[in-house]
């Protein structure tokens, strides 16, 4: 049985920034966390899991804070394996809010890069905030043409996504203002 606990060593190093990456550990028959992103991170071994830099990421932390989960799923585990369609460890799989793959890392030469995972979510969340910026342009389009309602809907989409998009969610919600609306 794996012990899954956070060295040490990573939550206080003398003279260092040491940051926690909020990792939940997901259980054998357990159903995934939901939210908007999630990330699914697969190690290879309790070994891995313990030595692995996506346990210090301050790139990873921080994108937990814009509801992106983060959850580890022993290797062990063949179904959640199965439903994530994995077939080689170690791998991260991100899924979205509809639980489709949004995009996937796998092992190189034996190895989970901790940079390339980063990239992955980083991606993920520039596509969200450039998806709000577009529907915040054409907003204000519709406004401007009078379609006022079509306007609304629009805002509140962006507003309902002040999480992953904070700044889009803010200006949504000043349109909103303007508009006498919420």
């Amino acid at each position: 049985m794996w012990h899954w606990s956070v060295p040490a060593f990573l939550l206080f190093l003398a003279g260092s920034h040491a940051t926690f990456v909020p990792w939940k550990p997901l259980r054998p028959g357990d159903e995934p966390a939901k939210g908007p992103l999630v990330l699914f991170w697969i190690p290879a071994s309790h070994d891995d899991f313990r030595r692995s830099e996506l346990l210090s990421s301050d790139e990873l932390a921080r994108y937990a804070t814009h509801c992106v989960g983060l959850l580890v799923v022993r290797p062990e585990d063949e179904e959640m394996l199965e439903r994530l369609e994995v077939e080689g460890v170690p791998a991260a799989v991100l899924l979205d809010g509809e639980g489709n793959e949004v995009d996937r890392v796998d092992a190189v030469e034996g190895a989970l890069k901790t940079s390339s995972v980063e990239e992955m979510v980083r991606e993920a969340l520039d596509d969200r905030a450039a998806a709000a910026e577009a529907m915040l342009d054409d907003a204000r389009t519709k406004a401007g043409a009078g379609e006022m309602e079509a306007a609304v809907d629009l805002y509140r989409t962006v507003k309902e996504q002040r999480c992953m998009c904070p700044r889009q969610a803010k200006e949504a919600q000043r349109a909103l203002k303007k508009l006498g609306r919420r």
